[in-house]
């Protein structure tokens, strides 16, 4: 089997593996990385979002062997050592707000939002309610409210 080699939450991995099995499964099945949740498999659902070099992905999308050396995937549990802290900003928010009900898709949640609130300050603005209605992940509890007061506390401390 072809090996496949990426960073994960800073450290450099390499696993044996075929190309076309997406990276949800080499995280949780391979790895042990149980942040990115397993919802719909298909690309729907967002429990499984984290971050290839920056940007919110689906790994449930993503062959592996699309990744390269240099690629950085981060998952919640790397997303504090991003900011040198034990909680991001916008993991501390989610605390602050009582979000979690459940909690099945607070890590897909926590890191789309981190991700549209870095997406905002590059575009030097604040977070938009536009901003918020493109999060597309999935809450069965319907935490929707206190999602979005979350996503506006964490970007203050961002």
């Amino acid at each position: 089997m072809p090996e496949q080699t990426f960073r994960l939450n800073g450290e450099q991995v390499t696993v044996d593996i075929a190309d076309d099995v997406r990276l949800l499964w080499v995280l949780r099945d391979i790895l042990g990385v149980t942040g990115p949740k397993y919802g719909c498999g298909i690309n729907v659902c967002k429990a499984c979002t984290s971050h290839l070099n920056g940007r919110a992905v689906n790994p449930c999308a993503i062959p592996v062997g699309k990744l390269t050396p240099t690629d950085e995937v981060t998952t919640i549990e790397g997303l504090a050592d991003t900011v040198s802290a034990d909680l991001h900003p916008m993991q501390q928010a989610w605390l602050d707000q009582d979000v979690a009900q459940c909690g099945y898709c607070q890590p897909g949640q926590i890191m789309a939002a981190v991700a549209v609130v870095r997406r905002a300050a590059e575009e030097g603005r604040e977070v938009t309610d536009a901003d918020l209605d493109g999060i597309r992940n999935i809450c069965r509890c319907g935490t929707y409210f206190r999602i979005r007061e979350a996503i506006r506390a964490g970007a203050e401390n961002m």
